[in-house]
């Protein structure tokens, strides 16, 4: 009896002992458990936490560079920036826009302008001439010069950090050029633009507010214990270091809780509920940091409205909600008018603060329950969600032009712009948001190209119009290829003798079903779709062949103003005149009034390269446009076309006479020929030789022939001009 108790007793403190032992072996498992699942939640937590800051500091990094490139680009590839330093008054004109605004500019505080031959022209810091030679100012400042030479307009302009005897610098630099890229132009000979900022304390609780990265400091090399991001000099190596200690979320949560888990010595439950609390307030700081950089990639900085990413994410909750309540979402695609030449006229800050203010009056005109995006440049964008029946509220788009019309006050100026708005109806939210996109973006190019200041709702018959427009560049691409554009020929008349002196070259098409398509359509369809070269040079080499049979008589041949922009183009002249064996000084090249307007100086450099090799060149439908008396005699043009409104004006208007005697007369002060187009009838022929016109041309001497009958409508025509001479 006495040998079982024991045998029992035993057995029990075995089995106490072998409990013991389990809890003791599962407590212990249970405790490393949690243990090392601390200890990853911690070092993860720090980890996210430093790969954060790492991110954040490397992307404020490329923001500087970045705001540095574009404010280079913004300043030096500027067609006033390159002309104004290749004038004589470069010194005064650089220290007034780019000098002297380094006293309080917040992008840069150092200005320098390097010439053609690498020797300094201007060099100020924060508002004064430098103490130190820019050549001095950083080792590498050559090299960084060099490098904006051989940088593309399409490349990324060289931006670096350096060190100079002030400190920290954040240095770039542009080769100063016209805005439109010449490959005629040698980079060597541009002046370089260079710009710095040194990196100050204020620059540095700058960045560090604006990307969250507490103990942000500016070190030469990197401290032991800290997070670090090197800062590239122009030779690649590390110049400096952005540092800042490691904020350790994990390790600073666990601390707090350390003293209670050793207290509680094993007591699971609040370990466990430790771990949670821990866990949670990570999550929440990186929710929170989640949440701002999140807001920064849907937002605008300069104006704080939606960006494209924003508008795109948000028009897509709004068709949500409108295929949910039945409504229509309105996108209204807008486009400031005349903005550009606010920022020419007064540089880009001013621009800025301009775009500033429109989002402003945007904001205070939008409806309840609407928002507002900027695109880029001058672009906008507003969503409102309308009922079905909306249609006949006054549309946003109007109160918004009224909006704008009032004047604005920016830096005591007094600035006055318009806007133009394209507007995408989905009803029900039925469009994806990429269509109804498109429908406003439709919407607003038609707005622009009726006027501007109007707004346009889109219209299916807009696409069917862009369909045909894409149909019949198809169509005139395909008959460019074959060599298909065909010339006629209509007559220039003598008005003394009434013999035909010379010929017009007139473009035509007809396509392969037989329907003509008049120059009107074809030519401005050439010049949208990029053909223009193309077409121009076709009729000039086809009317050049055949006109090389008529060796009497000039030819003239219309250009169109983009084919002057074309930087080969009097070098192709000149080799198509040279394939036809054609005497230069028979050709008259014949341009608009616009052209004078939109780019003189473009205009002028062509104008004068095909006086060169004895082009002649006429200016086309006087009196129809703009040209003043300067742009008459600064261009010296060999000829002047009156236009053919002044001509048809002799039939109904009383005055016409006086105006077409007027302009002919300042013509003939300017010694220049006057030839009269669209000449009709006996009356309006008589009248214009009277005015002292002295070529004629119209289809009361001929309408437009083919070349074949070029030869016998000169014989015709030398034999009218005897028998009339004799008659006298």
């Amino acid at each position: 009896m006495l040998r079982n108790t024991l045998s029992e007793t035993r057995r029990t403190q075995l089995l106490v002992l072998l409990v013991a032992a389990v809890f003791i072996l599962v407590a212990a498992a249970l405790a490393d458990l949690v243990a090392g699942s601390i200890a990853t939640l911690t070092t993860t937590a720090d980890s996210i936490d430093d790969q954060r800051a790492l991110q954040a500091t490397s992307g404020a990094v490329q923001a500087l560079r970045k705001q540095m490139a574009a404010t280079l680009r913004d300043n030096a590839y500027w067609d006033d920036a390159y002309a104004e330093v290749n004038a004589d008054t470069r010194v005064d004109w650089i220290i007034e826009n780019w000098a002297s605004t380094s006293a309080d500019y917040p992008l840069y505080d150092t200005a320098i302008v390097v010439d053609s031959r690498n020797v300094p022209l201007v060099a100020y810091r924060k508002g004064v001439p430098m103490q130190v030679p820019p050549n001095a100012f950083f080792d590498d400042f050559q090299a960084l010069v060099d490098a904006a030479r051989r940088v593309r307009m399409s490349d990324e302009v060289p931006v670096h950090f350096a060190l100079s005897s002030a400190g920290t610098e954040l240095v770039g630099a542009a080769a100063i050029q016209p805005f439109e890229s010449d490959e005629a132009l040698d980079p060597k000979g541009f002046y370089v633009l260079v710009f710095a900022k040194l990196i100050t304390p204020a620059v540095l609780t700058e960045v560090s507010d604006s990307f969250a990265i507490a103990g942000l400091r500016l070190d030469l090399k990197p401290a032991e214990g800290r997070l670090a991001v090197p800062l590239k000099g122009v030779s690649s190596k590390d110049v400096a270091f952005f540092t800042w200690p490691s904020m350790a979320p994990g390790t600073k949560s666990y601390e707090k809780v350390d003293g209670d888990l050793q207290t509680a010595g094993g007591v699971l439950i609040l370990f466990l509920c430790s771990i949670g609390v821990t866990g949670g307030i990570t999550v929440r700081n990186l929710r929170d940091s989640e949440h701002v950089a999140r807001h920064r990639a849907l937002h605008d900085p300069l104006t704080g409205l939606l960006n494209r990413a924003g508008l795109l994410e948000n028009v897509a909750a709004a068709s949500d909600c409108a295929r949910r309540s039945g409504k229509q979402v309105k996108l209204h695609f807008i486009d400031l008018d005349g903005f550009k030449a606010v920022n020419d006229a007064w540089g880009h800050a001013v621009g800025d603060a301009l775009i500033v203010a429109v989002a402003h009056r945007l904001r205070d005109a939008l409806p309840k329950g609407a928002f507002a995006a900027r695109l880029g440049g001058d672009e906008f964008a507003v969503v409102t969600l309308e009922g079905l029946g909306a249609e006949h509220v006054p549309s946003f788009g109007g109160r918004l032009q009224k909006a704008m019309a009032s004047l604005f006050e920016i830096d005591g100026r007094s600035i006055e712009i318009g806007c133009s708005v394209g507007v995408a109806v989905s009803g029900h939210g039925a469009l994806q948001t990429g269509e109804l996109m498109r429908r406003a973006d439709t919407a607003l190019y038609r707005a622009k190209d009726l006027g501007r200041g109007i707004t346009i709702d889109f219209d299916d018959s807009f696409d069917d119009d862009a369909f045909q427009q894409a149909e019949l560049e198809s169509q005139l691409r395909a008959t460019l290829l074959r060599g298909g554009i065909s010339v006629m020929f209509q007559p220039l008349i003598d008005a003394r003798s009434g013999a035909v002196t010379g010929v017009e070259a007139l473009a035509r098409w007809r396509r392969e079903d037989g329907v003509a398509i008049p120059p009107d359509v074809f030519i401005p369809l050439a010049e949208r779709a990029g053909m223009i070269d193309l077409l121009g040079m076709q009729v000039l080499t086809t009317s050049l062949m055949a006109a090389a049979a008529w060796p009497a008589l000039s030819l003239g041949v219309n250009i169109s103003p983009l084919q002057l922009k074309n930087p080969r183009f009097v070098e192709q002249v000149k080799e198509a005149l040279e394939a036809a064996n054609f005497d230069p000084h028979r050709l008259t090249v014949e341009v608009t009034e616009g052209v004078l307007i939109s780019n003189p100086e473009q205009a002028r450099r062509a104008i004068n390269g095909l006086k060169r090799i004895g082009v002649k060149v006429a200016l086309d439908d006087f009196g129809s446009g703009y040209a003043s008396i300067g742009s008459l005699r600064r261009f010296g043009f060999d000829r002047m076309k009156v236009d053919r409104s002044l001509v048809a004006a002799l039939e109904v208007d009383q005055n016409a006479g006086a105006v077409l005697q007027a302009t002919v007369a300042l013509a003939n002060a300017l010694q220049i020929p006057v030839t009269a187009e669209g000449i009709e009838t006996e009356r309006q022929a008589t009248a214009v030789r009277l005015s002292g016109c002295d070529e004629l041309q119209g289809y009361l001497f001929s309408k437009p022939v083919c070349a074949g009958e070029v030869a016998a409508l000169c014989c015709v025509a030398e034999a009218g001009g005897r028998a009339s001479q004799s008659g006298r």
